[in-house]
């Protein structure tokens, strides 16, 4: 549903990782919806493979307009979610049907659940990656909203786009979840098997220059407007660092990240730095002492974790933020009240020996998570994907005539 550059949030660097590892060995060729002020961007990822777009009225790097305003209103009688009607293109689907006219397509791999709208023209293995399940992260925001109505609009939103996304998962050949815990409520809710392919980084990238120097600084990343980022950022300010300041008046907080909403520009002060958009994330990361994923909602797993784990940035999270991450419990803090949080920033600020056993710890778990092993999961579980499907209508001699696979053919 976005062009994956810039690789900018956390749905356009998966999407751009992945796509870029899939495109080591396979023809790939992307569609996907983009503003006219993204379109050099387009041609730089064409670099990497094909790329088709199409006209975006709106996408998640732009503020809300006037017309997705006007959807959220029209949604709210209606049977269709705000997420399905926001995404829904005819144009897209047109141009889709007329790249299999043109193209020999193998799979066609949805990144987002809700891109599974957009349905081949031909019978053809699907493939969804489920970034977030959409109903959990929609629930927990409308727990977490202030108002009576406002948390009523919110839930029906979320079981509309439970439904939606149960329907899409079992109309897939395969769902892809993030963690185990996305995996088994996708099971749970389709009585299909659900394949697990996690968020990772580029751990070569991301490791901090041995000469790089660190500050007494608290960093957070991500854009500031997604909602459970700015929840995390105004819950972290109010009740979490006037306790930490107690025991150490010098840190800094820097809210590292684009589209801070107006409330934390308001907030910035010589203690408080909000960068806006950078052009680099990695230098905010390498110079902090502390990584702190202070998240009450969302879904999902969170890049900006293993960002801070490749970088040996040592990790304070809410057992939210670090949900769904396997085999990183020595390398992380969770604390989910603002007291027990701020003790663990403290504990880290002042003890050596502990942030450097944290460090070291993630650095060593980070490399089961690198961009290029993740690739390759996904590669086989593509390659699994077209197998079961040959295999499927191959046994009931139903092969479609108009289907071809170039590594798969009925033989």
């Amino acid at each position: 549903p976005w062009l994956p550059l810039p690789a900018d949030f956390g749905g356009a660097l998966r999407t751009f990782h992945l796509v870029r590892e899939l495109a080591r060995r396979d023809e790939v060729t992307l569609l996907c919806p983009a503003r006219s002020d993204e379109l050099p961007r387009a041609i730089e990822l064409g670099t990497i493979c094909n790329v088709t777009t199409v006209p975006a009225t709106w996408t998640p790097r732009h503020p809300a307009s006037l017309g997705k305003r006007l959807l959220q209103f029209r949604s709210i009688g209606s049977r269709q979610s705000f997420l399905e009607k926001s995404t829904w293109s005819t144009q897209l689907q047109r141009v889709l049907d007329r790249l299999f006219l043109t193209t020999q397509v193998d799979l066609v791999h949805y990144e987002s659940t809700r891109m599974a709208l957009f349905r081949p023209p031909t019978a053809t293995p699907t493939v969804i990656d489920a970034h977030d399940i959409e109903m959990t992260l929609l629930t927990r925001v409308a727990h977490a909203a202030s108002g009576d109505i406002e948390r009523a609009l919110k839930l029906a939103e979320a079981r509309k786009v439970g439904w939606l996304e149960r329907r899409l998962w079992a109309g897939s050949d395969l769902a892809i979840a993030t963690s185990d815990r996305d995996a088994a409520a996708i099971e749970a809710s389709t009585g299909q098997i659900a394949r697990v392919v996690p968020n990772g980084v580029d751990v070569a990238s991301f490791s901090r220059p041995s000469d790089w120097a660190r500050r007494r600084d608290i960093v957070f990343t991500g854009v500031m407007r997604h909602q459970p980022n700015s929840d995390a950022a105004r819950w972290y300010l109010d009740e979490i660092h006037p306790l930490v300041q107690r025991t150490a008046p010098d840190v800094r907080v820097v809210f590292a990240g684009a589209d801070p909403p107006s409330w934390l520009l308001d907030r910035a002060t010589n203690d408080v730095v909000v960068t806006g958009r950078v052009a680099d994330i990695r230098p905010w990361i390498w110079s902090a002492a502390v990584a702190i994923v202070p998240l009450r909602s969302g879904g999902g797993t969170r890049l900006k974790i293993f960002e801070a784990l490749a970088a040996g940035t040592p990790l304070v999270s809410t057992t939210i933020g670090a949900e769904g991450i396997n085999g990183i419990a020595d390398a992380i803090l969770c604390a989910d009240d603002p007291a027990a949080f701020a003790r663990a920033v403290g504990a880290i600020l002042s003890d050596e020996a502990l942030a450097a056993r944290l460090s070291e710890n993630g650095r060593r778990h980070v490399g089961n998570y690198d961009w290029g092993t993740i690739g390759n999961q996904l590669a086989s579980a593509h390659d699994e994907t077209v197998e079961r499907f040959v295999s499927k209508h191959r046994d009931s001699d139903t092969t479609p005539l108009d289907w071809s696979g170039r590594l798969w053919k009925k033989g």
